[in-house]
């Protein structure tokens, strides 16, 4: 995970110096060739999720990955800009999340006070809603692009759900656990896009790093790049890679804890108008 975190940093300096390069990016520049009012996108996301789910101290968590194999799954994600001044954008995205495995767990795993002991069939599954409005300024905002900083609050509602045979005071049945965490997260971080093409919005390149380090209750990380095409003058092909969710809460007493990563490509529509 550091490797893509370092990949995406990189791609973002360097896009970054390239934009200060660029000669026609001069101050007096008022006109931009792309223009709008709203901005809507509609992505198809073929996400892998991995992290695991843990409830107090005394019990076993549970791996998305090593105890049951959680595979990329289809998704999508979306997202509203309404550009209400030349440099203020009010921003909405929002990532729905589910998906659901069962495995035959080769270990113990005891959550929410129910064991499930190995060699037993579990049914595990993962719902992540998050939405995130925030708010965008454009510290430089000239004709073929601009450079921001983006402000958002991300509203996490992610369940991580149990079932199976399961023992409970010595009785064994068939039981469903779940534990959820509804954590409301405040994150900022740049965000670009360039129009390399002079005096033309046909082909563009954005990205966006957005994070934040909570001490000790955990921390969250965001970050995209994608290329657009333009196939009207009102829509464009998109597409890209995205580290939509990276974050860790950490758990205490009889508190849920959490780690969950969802990466994956997305591909999807940008409609402008």
């Amino acid at each position: 995970m550091s490797s893509i975190i370092c990949r995406s940093t990189k791609l973002l300096t360097i896009a970054f110096a390239l934009f200060f390069a660029l000669p026609a990016l001069h101050a007096q520049e008022k006109v931009d060739i792309d223009a709008y009012k709203w901005r809507v996108d509609a992505m198809w996301w073929f996400s892998h999720p991995t992290g695991s789910f843990h409830a107090s101290t005394d019990q076993v968590s549970w791996d998305l990955s090593k105890d049951f194999n959680f595979g990329s799954y289809s998704t999508f994600s979306g997202s509203v800009d309404w550009h209400f001044k030349r440099k203020h954008h009010l921003l909405f995205q929002a990532s729905p999340l589910n998906s659901s495995k069962s495995a035959s767990i080769s270990r113990d795993i005891t959550f929410q006070g129910v064991t499930y002991d190995a060699g037993a069939t579990v049914n595990a599954s993962l719902n992540s809603l998050a939405i995130s409005p925030g708010y965008q300024y454009d510290i430089i905002h000239r004709k073929q692009g601009y450079l921001a900083l983006v402000v958002a609050m991300n509203l996490l509602d992610t369940k991580g759900t149990l079932s199976g045979i399961g023992t409970l005071n010595g009785v064994s049945a068939t039981r469903t656990t779940s534990g959820s965490i509804l954590a409301p997260l405040p994150v900022l971080g740049p965000k670009f896009r360039w129009y390399p093409m002079h005096d033309s919005n046909r082909f563009s390149l954005d990205g966006a790093f957005t994070g934040m380090y909570f001490f000790g209750y955990g921390n969250f990380i965001y970050t995209q790049g994608a290329a657009q095409v333009k196939l009207h003058k009102h829509l464009a092909l998109r597409g890209g890679y995205q580290l939509g969710t990276r974050f860790s809460i950490q758990g205490k007493n009889n508190n849920i804890g959490l780690r969950l990563t969802q990466t994956g490509p997305v591909a999807g529509l940008e409609a402008t108008w």
